[in-house]
């Protein structure tokens, strides 16, 4: 099952804008098929542009998540490739609103 990166005090899941297999870039869940260590998440965090000084920038607030294939495919879809989108995973339901 894949890993993300939720943001705890927000329920915010990591996405940035990535290229799959063909070089078509698309706003997406940043995922691993394994925990990430903490290196692979500050990666992420800078890829995503969230400084140390911004209120989602510190490392600690956030945490390995592990989601099922299909939370993972749903949030996806819930981001619908537009960068606007944010999606949260609180209390056990997944939900996206615009940022």
């Amino acid at each position: 099952m894949p890993y993300a990166m939720r943001h705890a005090p927000s329920g915010t899941l990591l996405a940035v804008v990535q290229r799959n297999g063909y070089k078509l870039a698309y706003y997406g869940l940043v995922l691993w098929e394994q925990r990430p260590e903490e290196a692979h998440m500050a990666e992420a965090l800078a890829e995503a542009a969230i400084e140390p000084g911004d209120a989602a920038g510190r490392l600690s607030d956030w945490e390995a998540m592990e989601l099922t294939e299909h939370e993972a495919k749903m949030a996806n879809v819930k981001l619908r490739n537009d960068p606007r989108r944010v999606v949260y995973y609180r209390n056990g339901i997944l939900a996206a609103t615009d940022a």
